[in-house]
């Protein structure tokens, strides 16, 4: 009888966008809030519970920056509008 070993699986989709959460690795982050304005300096684990608080996604969209710039939205929104944006593209 063979042994089938499984091969690992990986997520395709894990570097398909931007970092959101506990996957962002970094310390401190500069936030930008829900409404676009400049909350400042946190470190990770406030910016995760601010974002939380509003019952939104802490999403990186600066991860160069220093420190990196994180800024709270709702992910399945932005990732709903990003897709439009590229369909449209592609059409024309």
């Amino acid at each position: 009888m063979e042994s089938f070993i499984s091969k690992p699986t990986f997520n395709k989709n894990k570097n398909s966008g931007p970092r959101v959460n506990d996957e962002i690795t970094f310390k401190e982050v500069r936030v930008i809030d829900q409404d676009g304005n400049m909350t400042g300096v946190l470190p990770i684990s406030e910016a995760i519970y601010k974002a939380k608080q509003v019952g939104m996604d802490l999403v990186e969209v600066s991860p160069d920056a220093n420190p990196p710039v994180c800024k709270i939205l709702d992910y399945g929104k932005y990732k709903y509008e990003l897709q439009k944006r590229k369909n449209k593209a592609k059409k024309k």
